[in-house]
């Protein structure tokens, strides 16, 4: 027999939750919205998010780790083969600035959740703490084999984006995330790949 998708177990009901819930731990902080919050935005039964979720710590890893998934693979699918990797690292600066423009933007998910929990061996801090270590190792797949210290650098330029996504939401900078964007483009040339220092130089002559 087929399963009914909109069933208490059904993964309807499950995308909806997890839908909701990140909406509303985006907007308030997952310590500051209720299982009964989240199941009447839902516009579902306490039980359906019970067989779907065993606890509410269960059901705010579950948002996260969707989330880290959700980031990762779009960060993914901007890189471009065609562009230099000083174009695809910028082009990472844009993706987060236009994060920035959404209704009830509050910085980095991930920063605010972290923030949140006291527990820094729970699994909240290991999600924040992955992501943050996928993405830097995403940047350093971008850059070019090239470059020397290549972990140095991703490490800079995850620092900007920290303190740009941070800045766009306490607004203590004006239009953080370009400013950052200047800073890690000024980065990355004077941390140019060897073969590309060498054309230049015979380019010049």
């Amino acid at each position: 027999m087929q399963q009914n998708n909109d069933g208490p177990r059904g993964s309807a009901s499950r995308d909806r939750l997890l839908e909701t819930a990140r909406r509303l731990f985006t907007r308030h902080g997952a310590s500051n919205v209720g299982i009964n919050d989240v199941t009447a935005a839902a516009g579902v039964a306490r039980m359906t998010l019970y067989n779907n979720f065993p606890s509410k710590d269960a059901l705010t890893a579950a948002v996260y780790e969707e989330m880290a998934r959700a980031a990762l693979q779009a960060l993914n699918g901007m890189k471009t083969a065609g562009r230099t990797d000083e174009e695809n690292i910028l082009a990472i600066f844009d993706h987060f600035d236009r994060s920035e423009q959404e209704a009830d933007y509050r910085g980095c998910p991930f920063i605010h959740a972290s923030l949140q929990v006291g527990d820094v061996s729970g699994p909240i801090h290991a999600i924040v703490q992955s992501y943050k270590r996928a993405l830097r190792e995403h940047i350093i797949q971008v850059l070019d084999k090239g470059r020397k210290n290549r972990g140095e650098l991703a490490d800079q330029i995850v620092l900007l984006l920290d303190g740009a996504v941070t800045e766009a939401y306490l607004k203590g900078v004006a239009d953080p995330v370009a400013v950052a964007k200047r800073a890690a483009a000024t980065l990355l040339l004077s941390a140019v790949p060897a073969l590309s220092a060498r054309t230049r130089r015979t380019s010049s002559r």
